[in-house]
């Protein structure tokens, strides 16, 4: 039997910035090395490799769990995005809302190797997950979300969730229990400070969480106790040898 019932890393973008520490053989000590494009193939892809890897966990019955801050990108056609000499610069074609993670192609590989990409957002004064697409501002662009358990019928067909676990589940299971098929491959999305460390607590016990950006400070030691969360903040993303210990401490979940 695996050893939790849930793995939950907070966040992407500072696992990123641990793969790009790797990819530079960057010490914490070293406050002058400054990555470069050079560094970005082998950073993002490691990130591609780490979401499909979880994969095998996920099958073995643990739920992955990743969150993110979010990021708008402008998408140009191939050769596009740079203006020729004492030309106009070009305009996108289209602009995509997703999550926070470094890289042209690596967005978008991360979140097709996912099962739930949501955005996280107010609705009401309170955060709401959301499996809807909603446009970015008031054009024909959209913020880009996925799910397996057809999240956008749930709810009154608003596909606007509370930002809990067992409460999207029971709705789910309400409507149609064969829509559920847990465990899957989470990532929650959304502006700082919106309450994606706290959804954790409603997923399901025990749960290890990686706190990589020390999130878990909001978090109150009664709460951790309750949801049986064991919190390993010794990773540092400034270190290139911590990301063995990072490896070692997936594989090892």
């Amino acid at each position: 039997m695996p050893k939790y019932s849930t793995i939950a890393i907070d966040s992407v973008g500072e696992l990123a910035r641990l793969y790009f520490s790797k990819d530079m053989g960057k010490s914490s000590e070293d406050t002058e090395k400054i990555r470069a494009m050079n560094n970005y193939p082998g950073a993002t892809e490691r990130l591609n490799m780490l979401v499909r890897a979880l994969k095998g966990k996920r099958d073995s019955g643990i739920e992955i769990v990743f969150t993110a801050h979010e990021d708008i990108e402008k998408v140009y056609a191939k050769g596009g995005g740079i203006a020729s000499k004492g030309g106009p610069a070009p305009e996108p074609i289209a602009v995509k809302g997703w999550p926070d993670i470094p890289g042209k192609r690596a967005p978008d590989e991360f979140c097709r190797a996912s099962d739930n990409v949501l955005r996280v957002r107010h609705v009401n004064s309170k955060p709401s997950w959301i499996a809807r697409r909603e446009p970015i501002g008031v054009g024909a662009d959209f913020w880009e979300v996925k799910d397996r358990f057809n999240g956008p019928a749930l709810f009154n067909n608003t596909g606007m969730m509370p930002p809990d676990y067992n409460a999207v589940k029971a709705e789910c299971l309400r409507n149609n229990p064969e829509w559920w098929q847990a465990p899957y491959i989470w990532i929650l999305y959304g502006p700082y400070g919106i309450g994606k460390t706290r959804s954790l607590l409603t997923f399901p016990p025990p749960i290890l969480l990686i706190d990589l950006d020390h999130g878990t400070k909001s978090l109150t030691k009664t709460e951790i106790a309750k949801a049986q969360i064991t919190i390993d903040s010794s990773i540092d993303v400034e270190e290139s040898n911590d990301y063995n210990k990072f490896v070692s401490l997936i594989q090892g979940a």
